[in-house]
């Protein structure tokens, strides 16, 4: 990690700290500054003040902790990463599996076609993919390269 980084975690461990001690208002951070590091402010200090200020805080009875992590943090719609399941019930469902066939044929990863929506769309994932224009616009897309990927093959064999 390099220096830059170091003290923007520092700072924000000094933020958290703020916000526990209730005490610790402007007036009084500032004091503290000036008293115990003879400083204004915080731009002022070194790296290691700055981490002796933090272990200050945390003698004050500050935790600094992760947030606790989701255990569910991607959604993954199939077991199967090459295959993606397309019901009659869904809907634009012949749209949807024309794009998935062309998909396919072009050797795109199934995983990449949930990235590629996700960009375009902002859809976390295909399938969910309701919006008729939305599924328009991929599928031409879809087409034109499949023609352009056809043509070059065709000029590839003999």
């Amino acid at each position: 990690m390099d220096k830059k980084n170091f003290r923007l975690g520092l700072y924000r461990k000094i933020e958290i700290a703020r916000k526990q001690l209730p005490a610790m208002d402007e007036a009084a951070f500032r004091a503290l500054l000036r008293s115990e590091f003879g400083v204004d402010s915080r731009k002022d200090m070194t790296v290691s003040q700055l981490s002796r200020l933090v272990h200050h805080f945390a003698g004050l009875g500050v935790e600094y902790k992760a947030p606790a992590k989701s255990k569910n943090r991607a959604v993954k719609p199939h077991a199967r990463p090459d295959f993606i399941e397309i019901t009659d019930s869904m809907p634009h469902a012949a749209e949807k599996r024309q794009i998935l066939a062309i998909w396919r044929k072009l050797g795109y990863s199934m995983t990449s076609l949930d990235t590629r929506v996700k960009r375009a769309f902002g859809v976390p994932v295909f399938v969910w993919l309701k919006d008729r224009e939305q599924i328009s616009i991929l599928l031409s897309d879809l087409q034109r390269r499949e023609k352009s990927f056809d043509r070059k093959h065709a000029k590839a064999e003999p």
